[in-house]
């Protein structure tokens, strides 16, 4: 027996009628009288005796009938507040996102739904570098970080999911000689200047792009960013190229140029916590984002 079935025979106790109690729940009378057949025979009880269009209970329904309505009240009660414990929940979240990164089209379906649910709750969303991003996650400023999985991958105590596989791209200006090619290698690159960030903003993204420069035998001119929005911006007025994912809003920009080419890193687009988080929202943001985004 479930709880939709309870909820029927105590509607039809109290009706007395199978058309009155069929009406009152919005299924059809034959449906109900076949629920209520069920629990008879799950029960091995008589719950009703029907005499024409006459029903009464049967002394065994009555007892269930007295019994039912408290379980039943006590059942609604409990969901009952376990709704309102559930949109009662409250505290902050705080979320960074790598700068420079496309995540607009992510959020909407999660933020509505802690909208909906959970209104009590504020949600902070803030940008960041690459190594602000890690900094403050490690120290306990930022819950959740989107992120580039290369940078998050080798991290002692920083768990991550990864939301969307992406690429790399060789960005430049649109009036770069290369800019109409459907491919290019790095090897196209040796007399251009190379813009990257700093060492000092991210380990891995200059190690990574200076490794696979160096397997393809080119020695460009490097020229460092203090940040990606710096590196952007350098790029955008055509005084050197760089790499970045698809994920990066540059795509938008008509004034450069996302070129294909071999594989550098692995930029996935990737939401990562400290191991240690123990903040509840933590939790609920992920798996419905998570879920969100299959």
């Amino acid at each position: 027996m479930n709880i939709v079935q309870m909820k029927y025979f105590i509607t039809a106790a109290r009706c007395l009628s199978f058309t009155k109690a069929a009406q009152q729940l919005y299924i059809t009378q034959p449906a109900l009288s076949r629920q209520i057949l069920s629990m008879e025979k799950e029960l091995n009880l008589q719950l009703f005796i029907r005499t024409g269009r006459n029903v009464r209970l049967t002394p065994a329904g009555h007892i269930l009938f007295e019994r039912f309505q408290g379980i039943y009240e006590d059942y609604q009660k409990a969901v009952f507040t376990a709704k309102q414990s559930f949109k009662g929940l409250s505290g902050k979240l705080n979320i960074g996102i790598l700068d420079g990164a496309r995540v607009g089209d992510l959020f909407p379906g999660t933020l509505r739904h802690f909208a909906a649910n959970y209104p009590n709750v504020e949600i902070n969303l803030r940008n960041y570098s690459f190594n602000g991003l890690i900094q403050r996650l490690y120290d306990s400023e930022l819950d959740l970080i989107i992120t580039l999985k290369f940078d998050v991958a080798y991290r002692e105590n920083i768990n991550f999911k990864v939301i969307e596989e992406t690429r790399d791209h060789i960005v430049v200006h649109k009036n770069h000689p290369l800019a109409s090619r459907d491919y290019v290698t790095l090897g196209d690159f040796e007399n251009d200047v190379f813009m990257m960030v700093s060492e000092e903003d991210s380990e891995m993204s200059p190690r990574l792009i200076k490794e696979a420069l160096s397997r393809a035998g080119v020695h460009p001119n490097i020229r460092y960013a203090s940040s990606i929005q710096e590196e952007m911006l350098w790029v955008e007025a055509g005084v050197g190229v760089c790499i970045l994912d698809s994920r990066n809003a540059m795509q938008d920009n008509p004034s450069v140029r996302f070129l294909n080419t071999d594989m550098i890193s692995d930029p996935s687009l990737s939401l990562a916590w400290h191991k240690d988080n123990d903040n509840p929202l933590r939790g609920i943001f992920t798996e419905i984002f998570m879920e969100d985004k299959k």
